[in-house]
């Protein structure tokens, strides 16, 4: 049954976490930013541009000298400005039915307003702005006046009414003695009416004056100018708040993304995804190796690089973990195809062959075999050879070149009925035979998830090992894989994580791979000497060189270990 740890807790993302994930989407994101600043230009270019004029009107308290002017109720006013009978001497002063539309907005806390217009003709705007600071002032001081002279008019009446008065008593006064209870009361009466008379007046006066000098609703203090930008569309600003705006669509797209993508990223993906299993192998990408349909035995060929290093870290881990039970008969698969199980396969098998241990690798994969390509050989025969019973075991193995601890045993011609021939006891036979006298037997089988072929295979094997591609495999595919190897109580011992990134979480800050070893790269040229002069014409290797590759390789690998 497959080992699981009980305690796999899967952590809550941190922002860290959230950091590489929009890092990882940096394309997603800058792409939804660009086409969002785009089509806002592009819209921007397409409407009709309006120009706003603006004149400035400072509001008066009316019938009060200037230093009151703080008093005033700018909000009244403010209202005054867009009021139906000012709107009325607009249009007519502007030719139009009914008058624009105005904007009348307090500058600050002043008694200051900007009287705004706005229109598809620049000079419209600054000529209707300049005719509603006018029309408002008009109105506003017609108004005023309009009420100051009804009261003039009642006092002017009261006035008269008292002098009317004071006429008659006068009269009646001629007739009497001078003195008397009659002149007396008559006098008193007429110099009442004089207070009155004389208090009228004066109230009249100060009418008077205040028309003359306070009556104005206010002043215009700047008119409005033709205005040569357009307030809208702003495209500057209006290319910021896109991009803004862009910017957060597309980290809300990074996160659903993200959330809707169940590829391994990490390690810890790895891990949770498998329930527990241990990742004891962490395989970062060769750098220039682009065609992965083109082999590449790294161990051999790069024995200095971090690949090549990491298979030696996976061997060595196998190995410990066969302490407590031995693995004798190793299966190495994968979810789905392109995942590198093959080319693990092939490099474990040949670090384990290096090492001292008589190692037989087995091509399992009777679909799309590939593993006599890492090494160079035939495929004329091989397991289903044996199977078929033309040919023997000893004449389907081949020795991997340079490496006498090392034997292939390829598929042999693809048969019709994979699953059924390794089903099949013959196949039990033969690793068998392999098992008697190998140290170990690495079985490179089909993936799980397509074909039932590796089932039949986990069965038979010690243990499995499930390789998982970062940024390939998804977390479904390794639950979906590791359910059936289960059914068939598979002993899967771990996962290998390939293509894993290159970082100090992984490797150690660069110790394991600096300290002591070559560089990848350190020919210059990014490619191990060996295989640069063993490149045909079109850059890639051929199979027929291979195998002087791997002399060279191992002796110039030996040399440095004595020296």
């Amino acid at each position: 049954m497959s080992s699981r740890r009980a305690d796999a807790v899967v952590d809550e993302p941190g922002l860290l976490d959230y950091v590489r994930i929009l890092w990882r989407h940096k394309v997603l994101i800058l792409l939804t930013v660009v086409i969002a600043v785009a089509a806002m230009v592009g819209i921007d270019h397409t409407r009709t541009k309006v120009y706003q004029g603006t004149a400035q009107v400072l509001f008066t308290m009316q019938g009060q000298p200037a230093a009151t002017a703080a008093t005033v109720p700018v909000t009244t006013d403010l209202q005054l400005v867009d009021s139906a009978p000012v709107q009325a001497l607009v249009a007519k002063q502007l030719g139009l039915p009914k008058a624009p539309k105005v904007a009348v907005t307090e500058v600050g806390t002043t008694n200051v307003a900007n009287v705004a217009v706005s229109s598809t003709d620049p000079a419209f705007a600054a000529k209707a702005a300049n005719a509603y600071a006018r029309a408002y002032i008009t109105v506003g001081t017609n108004q005023y006046l309009s009420q100051e002279l009804a009261t003039e008019r009642q006092i002017q009446d009261r006035l008269g009414s008292v002098q009317t008065q004071v006429t008659s008593l006068n009269a009646k006064l001629s007739g009497l003695p001078l003195t008397g209870t009659a002149s007396t009361s008559l006098q008193a009466r007429l110099s009442n009416l004089y207070s009155q008379e004389s208090y009228l007046q004066q109230q009249l006066g100060q009418i008077q004056i205040v028309t003359a000098e306070y009556s104005s609703a206010g002043q215009l203090v700047t008119s409005a100018t033709v205005p040569t930008a357009p307030v809208s569309p702003k495209k500057a600003e209006d290319a910021i708040l896109a991009g803004l705006v862009g910017l957060l669509l597309g980290i809300g797209l990074a996160l659903l993304r993200d959330h809707f993508d169940d590829r391994l990223r990490s390690a810890e993906d790895l891990e949770n995804a498998s329930g527990g299993l241990p990742t004891i192998g962490l395989i970062p990408a060769v750098r220039d190796w682009r065609d992965h349909f083109d082999p590449l035995l790294v161990s051999a060929l790069r024995p200095h690089s971090p690949a090549a290093e990491a298979y030696r870290t996976l061997r060595t881990s196998v190995q410990f973990m066969s302490l407590e039970r031995p693995v004798k008969l190793l299966q190495i698969t994968s979810a789905a195809a392109a995942e590198g199980k093959t080319t693990t396969a092939a490099n474990v098998a040949y670090t384990m062959a290096d090492a001292g241990q008589r190692v037989a690798l087995v091509d399992c994969d009777l679909r799309r075999p590939r593993v006599h390509e890492f090494y160079g050989l035939a495929n004329t025969v091989g397991l289903t050879s044996v199977m078929a019973g033309t040919t023997t075991l000893d004449e389907a193995l081949h020795q991997a070149p340079n490496e006498a601890n090392l034997f292939i045993l390829g598929s042999g011609p693809i048969p019709p009925n994979p699953a059924e021939l390794l089903a099949g006891e013959r196949v039990g036979q033969i690793f068998n035979e392999l098992l008697a006298r190998f140290d170990i037997v690495i079985l490179d089988s089909s993936p799980v998830l397509p074909v039932t072929d590796p089932l039949a295979l986990a069965a038979r094997a010690d243990a499995v090992l499930i390789v998982a591609s970062a940024g390939v495999t998804t977390t479904r595919s390794i639950e979906r894989t590791i359910e059936l190897l289960g059914r068939v109580d598979a002993r899967v011992i771990g996962t290998v994580f390939n293509r894993a990134p290159q970082s100090r979480e992984y490797y150690g800050a660069g110790y394991g791979y600096g300290y002591g070893y070559f560089s990848e790269h350190a020919n210059g040229n990014g490619k191990d000497p060996a295989v640069a002069a063993a490149a045909n014409g079109n850059g890639k290797v051929a199979p027929s060189s291979l195998g002087a590759r791997l002399a060279t390789t191992m002796r110039r690998s030996r040399r440095d270990e004595q020296g």
